[in-house]
């Protein structure tokens, strides 16, 4: 069995079948939780990275960065039935800023280490990939930070017995220097406040313990039993589970009145979603057209913003690996070169990342293609807005972030 992270573990107690389809299903997705979580993370590393070289990140800066980590992780993403996109977009907005609150009361000369993947051995011949968040030196003490995006109800209580925590803790205290008197700190993203306590040496080791013993169980189990309850709408594996699927088609049958309402109704939405595609599609047409001149005159002018009266518009160009879509090869080469653990699934994005910045392994970067795009952003000055759409909504939503990038204009 491949070396399980805490992540695995946190899906296998929520649900055993929702980890296995995680872990063995080509159409590998993310919940909208986890969307928002990778791309708070993946700021909170550009930032620390920032912050120890001596070039602080600005909000602005930390705001946009999220952005566009969204962006990417909205590729593998498969919202919940009936969650709000766009809320949870802006929840992340939110935990960046209470990040950036964090951060502004150093200037990251005591950090140690940020953002750590490893592995940590575990009594009974077990190891866990680990992750931390951060790592600083406070005095004497050495605190190892995990920042929490997920809404806090009922996580309080648990802290105590927080064995990710501790382990980590514990993969601190064996590689790095000194770090002999070991602190846990908690911040809750959510809420902008933070917990803490001391922790010694055998409390981690139990924990070490306690872990090894889930990680033996996670590989005897051959079931993998469903847990059926409310989350498995929001489930982004719920269309591949057939124990879900099976209870939906249990459901009691409905009356035949309502079977005719819910068909004429049906009938007309799908009218009025005809015609909004074909509408959507002229307007797609001649906002490409009108792109290509923006492009033109861009470069022609040698610049990549045009300002116009009120409205500036972005032209950014970056490059996409698109992977083939018979992944086949792809996984095994990953596989074959122990690099399957560390990009978690073939479609991750992570993975498409290394191949265009020319760092992942050269025969899977042969397998993918690589095209160039432009992405083309609006910014509204302040006090304008369009039909109706306040300048801050035009902003977020003209900029593609609650689609693949492969709609981005």
């Amino acid at each position: 069995m491949a070396v399980l992270s805490f992540k695995d573990l946190r899906e296998y107690r929520a649900c055993p079948r929702a980890y296995m389809l995680s872990v063995a299903s080509d159409c590998w997705r993310m919940s909208l939780q986890d969307c928002l979580d990778a791309a708070v993370r993946r700021t909170m590393s550009y930032a620390d990275g920032r912050r120890v070289m001596g070039r602080r990140a600005t909000r602005a800066e930390m705001l946009a960065k999220y952005r566009q980590e969204w962006g990417a992780c909205m590729e593998d993403t498969s919202p919940g039935e009936g969650q709000d996109v766009a809320e949870f977009f802006r929840q992340g907005e939110d935990c960046v800023r209470r990040m950036a609150d964090f951060m502004d009361a150093s200037d990251g000369s005591e950090i140690v280490a940020f953002d750590v993947h490893g592995v940590q051995s575990l009594p009974f011949g077990t190891s866990v990939r680990i992750s931390i968040d951060e790592v600083y030196r406070r005095g004497g003490s050495t605190v190892v930070c995990k920042y929490i995006t997920a809404p806090d109800e009922g996580l309080r209580k648990e802290l105590s017995s927080d064995v990710e925590a501790r382990v980590s803790a514990l993969w601190a205290m064996y590689s790095l220097p000194g770090a002999d008197r070991m602190v846990l700190q908690w911040r809750f993203l959510r809420t902008g406040d933070e917990t803490e306590c001391f922790v010694r040496k055998p409390s981690m080791e139990e924990a070490a313990k306690r872990l090894s013993e889930e990680i033996s169980r996670v590989a005897q189990d051959q079931a993998f039993p469903p847990v059926l309850d409310d989350s498995c709408r929001d489930c982004p594996h719920r269309s591949h589970c057939e124990a879900y699927l099976s209870t939906l088609r249990r459901k009691e049958a409905m009356p035949k009145g309502a079977v005719d309402d819910l068909v004429r109704e049906y009938a007309e939405l799908d009218e009025k979603v005809v015609a909004l595609r074909l509408r959507l599609e002229m307007l797609e047409s001649r906002r490409d057209a009108v792109k290509a001149k923006l492009v033109g005159y861009a470069d022609s002018a040698g610049s990549d913003v045009v300002d116009g009266n009120g409205v500036s518009i972005d032209i950014m160009r970056y490059k996409r690996a698109n992977l083939p879509k018979d992944k086949t090869a792809v996984i095994k080469r990953l596989k074959d070169t122990g690099q399957y653990d560390a990009v978690s699934m073939v479609n991750y994005s992570r993975l498409r990342s290394d191949i265009v910045k020319g760092v992942a392994d050269p025969e899977i970067a042969r397998m993918a293609l690589i095209t160039e795009d432009i992405r083309v952003r609006v910014r509204r000055r302040q006090g304008r807005s369009i039909r109706g759409v306040s300048p801050a909504e035009a902003d977020v939503f003209s900029g593609g972030l609650f689609a693949p990038a492969s709609s981005n204009y």
